[in-house]
């Protein structure tokens, strides 16, 4: 099979739909020899260069730089409409694969992957440019893909419900999870340390968390709060809370994490908080989970699909009962490896493995009704 496969994400973000081009492409090269890979990237030379430098053996793959990068190929393709098709820069392919919800003009049957639907769920959340330009671009993509993967079984309700035109091709193709290399280490917390990962932004509900943490410090006073993640969109207002936290002396903040950084930073955690008001997957709860690290999570109908029983549920907009979840899992051992073991339980169940190899099956359906 010839994949033509975009990597921008992978390049150039960290998190979020970067860590799930990165982990899918990295299997993607290994399933069948035989592929010929095009890895498309609009980025830097040097990032594409890294991203395939980082990849194992297998499959036969070449670097595809798009020219004038993310910013020029997005006005000239989703601003300006301009329909020349990026086949002109490819060699021959079966397949392109957009990863992050929008495609670029192609007459190559077209794969595209939908992380969540946050500009038309929860739009008040976002940036309003991208939730613009989503709103706008995604719709265009969907008419032209013959396969659509959603994330999870929550994101293809949604897209089925919000685009029905295209209920019959949306596929759900869980995000997996890279478990620790050493699967028998346990991490032994040393003190009460909370732990949330991701962007800073108002859909990850950082605020709720920082007030359900004063009230934590009530019960346990020596707790902690370690934030990972950029500063985003609309984060001014969390920013000062944080900063506020860090003079006080509880809230750490890791900007820009590596992936040692985050592992170490899970290497601390005592309870993982996830109390987002709406996700596409959730994948930081599985990675908690797969550490052994016990999660509170919010009580949203994807969270409850990606961890059901191993995690605690509470209301994103109730700081208390998140408060009385993470006290609880820091003061009863009992509780915490109960917790504990489903969640590794759980984890077990999803792998960037299978998710490849359901898309590379995916890939084949679009083929076929080409």
């Amino acid at each position: 099979m010839r994949i033509a496969f975009d990597a921008t994400a992978a390049a150039t973000q960290l998190a979020g739909v970067g860590r799930y081009a990165r982990e899918l492409l990295r299997e993607l090269v290994t399933i069948e020899p035989a592929d010929d890979m095009q890895i498309i990237c609009a980025a830097e030379r040097s990032q594409g260069a890294a991203l395939l430098g980082s990849l194992p053996p297998g499959a036969a793959r070449e670097l595809r730089l798009i020219p004038g990068g993310y910013r020029w190929s997005t006005l000239f393709w989703q601003r300006l409409r301009v329909p020349l098709p990026i086949d002109l820069l490819l060699k021959d392919a079966d397949i392109f694969h957009a990863t992050d919800f929008v495609a670029p003009p192609t007459r190559i049957p077209l794969v595209t992957t939908i992380h969540d639907l946050s500009y038309l769920r929860v739009p008040e959340l976002g940036d309003e440019r991208l939730v613009r330009y989503l709103t706008d671009a995604v719709p265009r993509t969907l008419a032209k893909s013959a396969q659509v993967i959603a994330v999870s079984a929550s994101v293809a309700a949604e897209i089925a419900e919000a685009y029905p035109a295209v209920r019959e091709r949306v596929v759900a193709v869980p995000n997996g999870v890279r478990l620790p290399v050493d699967r028998n280490k346990r991490y032994v917390p040393t003190a009460p340390n909370v732990l949330i990962v991701g962007t800073i932004e108002p859909r990850k509900n950082h605020l709720t968390l920082i007030r359900a943490m004063n009230e934590v410090r009530t019960h346990i006073s020596d707790a902690t709060l370690d934030i990972v993640g950029r500063a985003g969109w609309r984060s001014d207002d969390i920013m000062r809370a944080i900063r506020a936290g860090e003079r006080e002396g509880w809230i750490t903040w890791h900007d820009a994490a590596s992936d040692a950084d985050l592992e170490r930073a899970y290497s601390r955690a005592a309870v993982f908080a996830y109390p987002s008001w709406y996700e596409g997957f959730g994948l930081p709860v599985l990675e908690a989970m797969a550490r052994g690290i016990p999660v509170v999570a919010g009580d949203i109908p994807v969270l409850r699909e990606v961890g059901n029983a191993a995690a605690r549920y509470a209301r994103p907009d109730d700081a208390a009962q998140i408060a009385d979840h993470i006290v609880t899992l820091l003061d009863s051992q009992s509780e915490r490896e109960a917790l504990v073991e489903r969640g590794l339980a759980q984890a077990t169940g999803y792998s960037w493995r299978r998710t490849a190899e359901a898309t590379r099956r995916v890939y084949g359906r679009a083929i076929e009704m080409s």
